[in-house]
């Protein structure tokens, strides 16, 4: 058996067995079994095929129960309100979409993602657990890159193996967050944090390796809004590490990224615009005609695919074993396509109430500098989650309710420490 096999293994067994009394470590284990993935690693096949994530899960929820106190603190958040709302709409819409099979998948996930809401909301509570759980994830993203690096010989980066994750475009989407929460923790007042620097490389490189176009801008913006936002206090300590992550930065971009870059800027027509590049406009215009045709309650999850054939040119579809189809390229038209302005509104309304907690920041960060530094971070990093999703379509990737989550537990924290 692989080695690595029986490590993944033996972590697992320890972390479950701990889990049962100590639930937070439950929600660790969860973040590490997520970037090991099993069934899309090379050495998974010497392990049996399980849901793995979905035990950890179950462990982690049970522990919760009987160990942690004061569960009903994730119900007072307005993101949690409408979260729920969200899902009791795209519930109902299995009355009336064409196909509930499909949108059935979607009730699951979403239920799996409150779950997982509610123990991040509930278990990261304190300073030390929110930097814990960064750290945790910088980790796994690295171990990504590594194997990137190890195993790659060129082109496009687009085998991560992690759940959901099929392509560089939503690889890099899933980075961003964790780079800019990354690059926080070099700001806070934690002993020995540069050692995060050397992971924190392998997730930037790994984010190159991906050539998503979408995925730089979303990055940058996500940078600049971090930039813009930050405390007084710590300005010029982030000038000086931003000119850093730009030099580190420019060295990583290699010739794919800029022969990507330059389909798009050296364009001189539609006809030889980049051909992803124009796809995208043209699904844009044919989503924005299914989205007239059934305005308020959308036609259930995967609307784009299922209409696809009555709306897209057939030589912008792609074969497969169903037929010819095309699926959604923007985050923002799937939400309204697959369920209407009613509940892309609900979704769009937990997204802007978080994006809004970065008021929070300067009013917090006297009293508790490393958690509002946590908080602009993961604030920043859905932000560019978001711009780089207008490229590809995220909505299947658990990050956005990662960072919701995050946003909100930073924000109870910050509550319970003035309240006392």
């Amino acid at each position: 058996m692989s080695m690595t096999a029986l490590g993944f293994l033996a972590v697992f067994v320890f972390g479950a067995l701990v889990t049962i009394k100590k639930p937070f470590i439950g929600l660790l284990l969860y973040f590490f079994v997520f970037y090991m993935h099993p069934p899309g690693k090379y050495w998974g096949e010497y392990l049996p095929e399980i849901r793995w994530t979905l035990i950890v899960a179950i462990l982690t929820l049970i522990s919760t129960v009987i160990h942690e106190k004061k569960l009903n603190r994730w119900l007072k958040p307005v993101e949690t309100k409408l979260l729920l709302a969200f899902f009791t709409f795209v519930s109902l819409q299995m009355i009336w979409v064409d196909a509930p099979e499909l949108h059935l998948v979607y009730v699951i996930l979403l239920f799996k993602l409150i779950i997982l809401y509610f123990l991040m909301v509930s278990l990261i509570n304190t300073e030390k657990r929110l930097i814990m759980v960064i750290i945790t994830n910088v980790l796994g993203a690295a171990y990504i890159g590594l194997n990137a690096i190890q195993t790659h010989s060129g082109g496009r980066f687009e085998a991560a193996g992690l759940p959901s994750i099929a392509d560089g475009n939503l690889l890099a989407i899933h980075l961003i967050p964790i780079i800019i929460l990354g690059a926080t923790i070099i700001l806070t007042s934690i002993k020995n944090k540069y050692f995060i620097l050397l992971p924190l490389a392998f997730v930037g490189n790994l984010l190159f390796m991906s050539g998503s176009r979408g995925g730089i801008v979303g990055l940058i913006l996500a940078g600049l809004v971090y930039i813009w936002f930050t405390p007084k206090g710590k300005r010029i300590f982030v000038y000086k590490w931003s000119l850093i992550a730009i030099t580190l930065a420019s060295a990583l971009v290699g010739p794919l990224l800029i022969e990507r870059m330059k389909d798009v800027t050296e364009a001189e027509s539609a006809e030889n615009v980049d051909k992803s590049a124009y796809i995208r406009v043209v699904l844009a215009e044919s989503q924005l005609e299914m989205i007239n045709d059934n305005f308020l309650i959308g036609y259930g999850h995967r609307g784009t695919l299922l209409l696809s054939p009555a709306y897209i040119p057939e030589e912008y579809m792609t074969n497969t074993a169903a037929g010819k189809l095309r699926g959604s390229h923007n985050l923002t038209l799937s939400y309204l396509v697959d369920h209407g302005v009613l509940g892309a509104g609900l979704f769009f309304l937990v997204i802007f109430f978080t994006l809004k907690r970065i008021k929070l920041i300067g009013l917090s960060y006297t009293e508790e500098p490393n958690v509002a530094l946590v908080l602009l971070g993961s604030v920043s990093g859905l932000f560019g989650l978001l711009i780089s999703s207008q490229f590809a379509n995220s909505k299947v990737l658990e990050i956005s309710i990662w960072m919701v989550a995050l946003v909100v537990s930073c924000t109870l924290i910050l509550q319970n420490k003035t309240n006392n």
